[in-house]
């Protein structure tokens, strides 16, 4: 079989699928010209190499002829790297979330040849996927008018959703919103397992630094703890890698045991940070010898050519997740003399039955994730050994089981070098060199540097994205820009070298001359010279990595800082001032931007106040599910998120004994509003109940539009909502919550009419 254009691709995700029969393309000008000429959609899949279910979804449909044939008849096919392409990836998971009320990768979207989608989702089984593409092609070419309408709409409500982000009326920010921050993550808090929300449980990398600033400066005891709690659970399950050392992604129980095995650059980074960041607070050497395990890893797996990092390494290694690094009780015992087999299997639970369980049957596998069942110490008490003692012996069986499964067949690492997220390890390694006295991480952390700024560059100073192969590409984006000059700034620190300092400098001034937005005064993730996609973002929310806004306001805050430059402080707070209504109706989504604004304070604050309930969320009894009002041109858009495990009803075809989702939207101006645009609910099958219930998890958001128009006295006004939930886990449900949410507006006449 002859490869398709992906051949021609650097990204290790996009060559993975080189041989498919399927004839994809990358995303670029000629396969839009493709889909227009051959009046065909486009079918979008997005993902990244080190993804589980991308590669089941892959072997299931993209290796098929029989599903290759029906997608190369109907479709324009493209393939796209979200690790490489974030601007592509948010838009269209936007589009996912709209239409599917859930997000995750593979991500599959059905597009018009102009990049409008009309039918999105996830990963599908083959017989599913199969039907879906089947009726879509139909529907495309006999029912034209009604895809396209669809189309349009679906584009519009993107458009609106991403200016949701930002057109929100100003605030002046204000760092006593610390006390409502703990307020939420005292909620969300699990005192026994550490983390915050339920299963499955991901790393808070964005939440250790505000609550160890809290922890520091103010002596908020509860925000150290949280901090110190999570980290240390963290450190016992099978999240952490015992044996070769770094964290894999996240775990899918809450007591961290289960992961899945892919591990990040970009988590190592940040987990790495936290340990040395508790050890410098408490003094306590388990700390720094996790954080050492990380960097041993870092350093011995995932470097590349010119000292940069790779992106991740895989979930499955011989085609079955995990193998590489479970063990079975025999495999242990051919490596460790018989005694020390036993003292290992003892203090990192190995059973001869496995304790692995496989995800979807919940069967035992047979293998074995090691973990502690206690701290080392604790356990070396119980043995009546001491801690140095057990902490010698088992650090001889670790090296001893990692030299062995050095020989094992490994999983594939993602090489390509991302600029933003090797900034992220850069700021890591060079802050561990300081407080670890370690000279070797510092010298990996400049040359890593070097690399990035000498190969990574354009022409024109600009900073490009990705480097593999040889071969540096794509215009960086805002996070790269602030991400990486932030890692050079601790570099800075570190060394006293004046030349970091200079670049960080730099990178922050062109990060403002490039992506400030100088209308909406905050930043947009894309500058004018990225290639325009159907919307345009500017985000305030993070993820596993801090969004744009909150990278580069944390930059800028700690250049005002060190230089004293007011020019930083003023691109800084104008940015907080634009995002404070959002950041101000969830604070637990924004941990960057606060953190930012802590660093602005300084000593301005001096203690955490008592906080206000805060309005937006469902309840103050901690039940899992936050609302928000989002005011759009056209409309309204009201934003669920819930808590793992929670879920909330459709608004029809609920039971009777459940209580639906309701909206309702009124307003003191003359707007006359649509019904809520419910996405297409999920079902779940109960025991108390033939009918499948409707049901959304994760995240809902629901557009109601404006459909009419009164006559305008005033240009000022509320609009109000009142939604009502009821929050329910698979087993039980609490009471129905009603909350009542309002917003000042203010109409702006054009034209064309009332925007």
């Amino acid at each position: 079989m002859q490869p398709n254009r992906l051949i021609h691709e650097k990204s290790p995700y996009l060559l993975q699928h080189a041989h498919n029969p399927v004839d994809w393309y990358p995303w670029c000008e000629e396969a839009f010209e493709r889909a227009a000429n051959e009046d065909k959609p486009i079918f979008l899949s997005v993902g990244y190499s080190s993804c589980h279910w991308c590669h089941v979804m892959a072997h299931e449909s993209f290796e098929d002829p029989r599903i290759a044939d029906i997608l190369n008849r109907n479709f324009v096919c493209v393939k796209v790297d979200r690790e490489e392409r974030p601007d592509i990836d948010d838009i269209y998971m936007t589009a996912v979330q709209l239409l599917a009320g859930r997000g995750g990768w593979p991500m599959s979207v059905f597009l018009t040849p102009e990049g409008e989608p009309f039918f999105a989702g996830t990963y599908y089984p083959p017989e599913i996927f199969a039907q879906i593409a089947r009726q879509l092609a139909d529907a495309y070419q006999n029912r034209r008018d009604e895809v396209l309408q669809s189309a349009r709409e679906v584009a519009g409500v993107i458009q609106q959703v991403a200016a949701a982000r930002y057109e929100q009326m100003e605030g002046e920010p204000d760092p006593h919103i610390a006390g409502s921050y703990l307020q939420q993550m005292r909620q969300h808090f699990d005192p026994v397992h550490g983390g915050f929300g339920n299963a499955p449980k991901f790393p808070p990398n964005t939440a250790f630094p505000v609550l160890f600033w809290l922890g520091e400066n103010l002596n908020s005891e509860d925000a150290l703890q949280m901090a110190l709690r999570t980290l240390d659970a963290m450190a016992l399950g099978g999240i952490r890698d015992h044996i070769g050392g770094g964290f894999h992604r996240y775990s899918t129980d809450a007591q961290w045991l289960l992961p899945h095995f892919e591990k990040m650059l970009t988590d190592n980074a940040q987990l790495g940070w936290a340990y040395t960041e508790a050890y410098s607070l408490t003094g306590n050497m388990h700390y720094a010898e996790v954080a050492r395990e990380i960097y041993h890893w870092v350093l011995r797996e995932m470097r590349v050519e010119g000292g940069a990092f790779a992106s991740a390494t895989d979930a499955d290694s011989e085609g079955e997740e995990g193998k590489y690094y479970t063990w079975t009780l025999g495999e242990i015992r051919q490596v460790l003399p018989p005694a020390l087999a036993d003292l290992f299997c003892n203090v990192y639970s190995i059973r001869p039955d496995g304790n692995y369980r496989e995800e979807a049957s919940g069967q035992l596998t047979g293998r074995n994730i090691p973990h502690l069942r206690a701290p080392l110490n604790e356990i070396a008490a119980e043995l009546g050994m001491t801690p140095q003692d057990l902490q010698e012996k088992m650090r001889g069986a670790r090296e001893m089981l990692l030299q062995a499964r050095l020989q094992r067949v490994p999983p594939l690492r993602d090489d390509k070098v991302l600029a933003g997220w090797n900034g992220l390890m850069i700021e890591s390694l060079a802050y561990a060199g300081l407080v670890l006295e370690n000279e070797q991480y510092v010298q990996a952390a400049e040359e890593a540097a070097r690399f990035i700024l000498q190969q990574m560059t354009d022409e024109e100073g600009r900073l490009l994205r990705r480097y593999r192969d040889g071969e540096a590409a794509i215009p960086a984006y805002l996070e790269d820009y602030a991400l990486l000059g932030a890692g050079l700034l601790v570099l800075f620190e570190a060394t006293e070298n004046e030349t970091w300092l200079a670049e960080a400098k730099r990178l922050a001034n062109r990060a403002i001359a490039d992506f400030w937005d100088e209308e909406h005064q905050a930043f947009v993730n894309t500058a004018d010279y990225h290639e325009r996609l159907i919307a345009r973002v500017k985000e305030v929310h993070d993820r596993s990595t801090p969004c744009g806004n909150g990278a580069a306001v944390r930059l800028l805050a700690k250049l005002y800082g060190i230089t004293g430059e007011e020019n930083y402080a003023y691109f800084a707070y104008r940015t907080l001032r634009s995002l404070w209504s959002p950041i101000q109706k969830y604070p637990q989504g924004s941990d960057s931007l606060i953190y930012a604004l802590l660093l602005l304070a300084g000593d301005e604050l001096e203690e955490i106040p008592e906080a206000e309930a805060a309005q937006p969320a469902i309840s103050t009894t901690g039940l899992p599910v936050h609302v928000e009002m989002h005011i759009m041109e056209g409309g309204v858009m009201i934003r669920f998120l819930m808590e793992r495990g929670w879920h909330i009803h459709g608004a029809e075809g609920v039971p009777e004994h459940l209580v639906p989702t309701r909206i309702e939207i009124s307003s003191t101006l003359p707007l006359v509003f649509g019904e809520p645009m419910f996405p297409p609910p999920d079902t779940l099958q109960t025991g108390e109940t033939a009918q499948p219930v409707p049901v959304y998890r994760g995240e809902l958001r629901v557009v109601v539009p404006v459909i009419g128009i009164g006559e305008v006295t005033t240009d000022t006004g509320e609009i109000r909502a009142k939604v009502t939930c009821q929050p329910c886990t698979d087993t039980e449900c609490a009471l129905p919550q009603t909350v009542e949410l309002v917003e000042q507006v203010r109409l702006h006449l054009r034209d064309e009419g009332v925007r």
